[in-house]
């Protein structure tokens, strides 16, 4: 089984060894200049690793909500490639759960520096999603922390799937949020969110910040009742800002 994702023609793939730090190579790739729409992919069969570069065209308080499009299109894209009654859910800021157990997740990247007024020179999104608890040679130790969809007896789907399934909902997400605003964004989100009133703990400028998850509001920020009262984080406060392309 190939684990090439079968990506619509706007991307241009480039395949990385099974070891290879997807997100972080698309940004090294992203900060010497390359193509919005590259989508890199770790040759490896137990985790469908990728990641895609994108040029924002906007400033990085709106373009920062590409956290919540990026993971509803995850959540599409695994319930797409998953049989029914999986059950599929999100834990924020990035992590995806299967039938409640940790399955993977989502980083986003952005440079440092770059404000929420200022319009980032990229920003990459990237994908880790456990297919298989065991890879052709690996004899790492298992974390038994995570799952994978084997575990969870969906078997016979491929890290190429994931990956590609990823790129098209991506696509599709990208296009709606640019089209209709962030709102349908917001409500696919939800869908698959878990959290709702539930006390949740984000960590925030290098500090842990906890509350009961209010919802989304309507520029993608996360609304909590804190100690202290209502208290709104920003998108820009959940993605990972990175130097010269390297974490």
């Amino acid at each position: 089984m190939s684990n090439a994702p079968d990506a619509p023609p706007l991307y241009r793939t480039v395949p990385l060894a099974a070891d290879a730090d997807a997100a972080m190579e698309a940004v090294r790739a992203a900060a010497a200049g390359a193509d919005p729409a590259t989508l890199f992919w770790a040759d490896r069969s137990d985790r469908a690793q990728c990641a895609v570069t994108l040029s924002p065209d906007g400033a990085l308080r709106s373009a920062a909500q590409m956290l919540h499009v990026g993971m509803t299109a995850l959540g599409d894209a695994l319930g797409a490639v998953l049989p029914p009654l999986v059950i599929v859910s999100f834990r924020l800021p990035t992590t995806i759960l299967l039938n409640d157990a940790v399955l993977g997740g989502l980083r986003i990247c952005a440079p440092a520096g770059c404000g929420p007024e200022d319009v980032p020179d990229w920003l990459v999104l990237a994908i880790d999603i456990g297919v298989s608890r065991f890879a052709e040679g690996s004899d790492a130790a298992i974390d038994l922390s995570l799952t994978t969809f084997e575990d969870e007896g969906c078997m016979g789907i491929t890290a190429g799937e994931v990956s590609g399934a990823f790129a098209r909902y991506l696509l599709t997400w990208i296009d709606r949020w640019q089209k209709d605003g962030f709102a349908p964004v917001r409500t696919g989100w939800t869908a698959h969110a878990r959290v709702q009133d539930q006390e949740i703990v984000l960590r925030v400028g290098g500090s842990d910040v906890a509350g009961r998850f209010l919802g989304l509001s309507d520029a993608g920020g996360v609304l909590l009742q804190t100690a202290e009262g209502k208290q709104a984080i920003t998108a820009v406060d959940l993605i990972e800002a990175v130097e010269d392309g390297t974490a």
